[in-house]
C-alpha cells in the first residue's frame, strides 16, 4: 500500500540520523542525535523516544540502514544486525518497515535478518545510489564524524569494488578517518613544533574534533561526542589535549602554536583522502565536468579537496529539495538518511 511519506533512518554507532521524504528528492525534516550504541541498546531506545516526540509517524513507511551493528557491544555483525532490527520492530510494531540491503534493494525485517551481510554497513551504497540518480558522473565523498566514503559514479552507476568493510578498506573506498572522533595519532606520526619534528604519543589524548575546533571549521551542531578527557570543547581545552599528545603542556599565550599544529595534522588527513580519491579517478573515464560531490559534517574538507583536484564542487544538499537551515544539522550532513528516505519514496510511494 503506497504511503504519503518515508522516514529514512541511518542507525550508526555514534549517531542516529533521520530524514523525512515527501517526494522522490524532497526532504522536509532532518534530525541527528547522539547514540553511543557501544554502551547498549538503551542508547538507541533513548534516541527513538526523542524522535517519536518530534515527528508524526502516521502514514509513514520506515526505510532503514545501519552501521551500528559493528560496535563492540555486539559479538558479531550478524548479532548486531539482528538485535538492532528486533529493537526497531519492537518499538514500531504498527509501522511498515523496510531495510536497505545494498544491491538487493529494500527487504522486510525477516529477510534482513537472513541477509545481514547485505544489511550491515550499507548506508554508503544508499547515498551513492541516490547521487547516481541525480548525476551521470561524479566522485562522491562523504566525510563524517568517524569515517570517509569515496565512490566513483559513471554513467549513473556506482563503480564500487567492495561491499563489506574489509573489501572497501582494501579498495580505499572506506577511509577510516573523520572530523570528530578520529584519534589524532591515527592521522600523523609526527608534527613540527618549535623547529623540531615531535613524534606523536599513541594514546587517545586528542581527537580530530580538537583539530577542527582550533581551525574554526567544526560546526557546533556536529560537536556531539565526549571529549577524550571529558573536559571542555573550547579552543583552549582542545589545545591542551593536542599538546598532550606531543608531550607538551599548552598555555593560553601559545594558542597560535597549537592552531598551527592543528593545521599541519589537518593537511595530513586531507592528503590521505586525496590519495584515495586519485585512485578512484584513475579508474573511470574523466572529463573536465566530472564533479566532486561532498556530503557529511566534514564536507568543508571535500570542498577544498575538489579545488586541489581541479574539479567542480557540488554540495550533496543541492541535489535534494529542502528548506535551508541557517544554523543546525541539514540534509547535507545526513545525506545517507536523506538518500535512503528518497530511494524508499521512489520505490514505495510513486
Amino acid at each position: 500500500m503506497p504511503r504519503e511519506n518515508v522516514l529514512g533512518w541511518d542507525i550508526g554507532g555514534a549517531h542516529v540520523k533521520v530524514a523525512k521524504a515527501a517526494g522522490s528528492r524532497s526532504i522536509s525534516h532532518v534530525y541527528q542525535l547522539p547514540c553511543q550504541l557501544w554502551r547498549g541498546l538503551n542508547q538507541l531506545r533513548a534516541s527513538i523516544d526523542v524522535i517519536s516526540k518530534q515527528l508524526d509517524f502516521s502514514e509513514s513507511l520506515f526505510a532503514i540502514t545501519m552501521t551500528g551493528e559493528m560496535v563492540d557491544h555486539f559479538n558479531s555483525r550478524k548479532e548486531g544486525t539482528r538485535r538492532i532490527i528486533n529493537e526497531i520492530e519492537e518499538n514500531f510494531s504498527e509501522t511498515e518497515t523496510r531495510y536497505f540491503a545494498g544491491a538487493k534493494g529494500f527487504v522486510s525485517a525477516g529477510e534482513a535478518v537472513r541477509e545481514y551481510r547485505h544489511i550491515a554497513s550499507a548506508n554508503w551504497f544508499g547515498s551513492a545510489n541516490f547521487i547516481a540518480t541525480q548525476l551521470k558522473d561524479a566522485l562522491f565523498i562523504d566525510v563524517g564524524s568517524t569515517t570517509t566514503d569515496i565512490l566513483a559514479i559513471q554513467g549513473h552507476q556506482v563503480m564500487n569494488e567492495g561491499c563489506t568493510d574489509a573489501e572497501r578498506l582494501y579498495a580505499q573506498e572506506l577511509v577510516y578517518c573523520g572530523v570528530v572522533r578520529t584519534p589524532v595519532f591515527a592521522l600523523c606520526k609526527a608534527a613540527p613544533i618549535e623547529d623540531r619534528f615531535i613524534p606523536v604519543i599513541n594514546e587517545y589524548f586528542a581527537s580530530s574534533a580538537d583539530l577542527y575546533r582550533l581551525t574554526g571549521e567544526l560546526p557546533g551542531y556536529a560537536d556531539m561526542g565526549n571529549t577524550p578527557d571529558g573536559r571542555g570543547r573550547d579552543k583552549m581545552s582542545s589545545a591542551v589535549r593536542l599538546a598532550r599528545i606531543f608531550g607538551y603542556d599548552a598555555v593560553p599565550e601559545a594558542l597560535s602554536l597549537w592552531r598551527d599544529v592543528a593545521e599541519y595534522v589537518r593537511e595530513q588527513q586531507i592528503q590521505t583522502i586525496i590519495n584515495a580519491c586519485r585512485k578512484h579517478l584513475s579508474k573511470v573515464e574523466q572529463s573536465l565536468n566530472f564533479p566532486v560531490v561532498g556530503a557529511g559534517v566534514g564536507r568543508f574538507l571535500v570542498k577544498e579537496i575538489a579545488q586541489r583536484l581541479n574539479r567542480r564542487y557540488v554540495d550533496a544538499a543541492s541535489l535534494f529539495d529542502h528548506e535551508d537551515i541557517d544554523d543546525g544539522v541539514n540534509v547535507g550532513d545526513c545525506a545517507s538518511a536523506a538518500s535512503i528516505a528518497c530511494l524508499g519514496f521512489q520505490r514505495y510511494c510513486i
